[in-house]
């Protein structure tokens, strides 16, 4: 019998999961302490800290993050996280029906 979990191939995340895990790591960072460091973010999103340089800068550039003293979230971050969330919710909801 062959063991299906070994077998699995992880996924590899899109950008867009990516930011919306940044944001999501933001958030509880947020939360729990006055400064969000790059660090922190790296751990909870689970990539190497070069590729979330990128993904920060990009973020910065679209203006979804401000990067100062400490990384915050834009209203332009919030509204993408809220409508992320909203179709993971419904892609679940669709998962469940069929």
């Amino acid at each position: 019998m062959i063991n299906m979990e070994k077998n699995k191939v992880k996924e590899r995340r899109t950008k867009t999961q990516i930011f919306f895990d940044v944001i999501t790591a933001i958030i509880d960072d947020t939360q729990n302490n006055e400064l969000v460091s790059p660090t922190r973010i790296q751990v909870k999103c689970n990539t190497s800290y070069d590729k979330l340089t990128k993904y920060l800068e990009e973020m910065e550039r679209r203006e979804m993050i401000e990067k100062e003293k400490s990384i915050t979230i834009t209203e332009k971050g919030m509204e993408f996280h809220k409508d992320y969330s909203r179709i993971n919710e419904l892609i679940n909801e669709m998962d469940k029906k069929f």
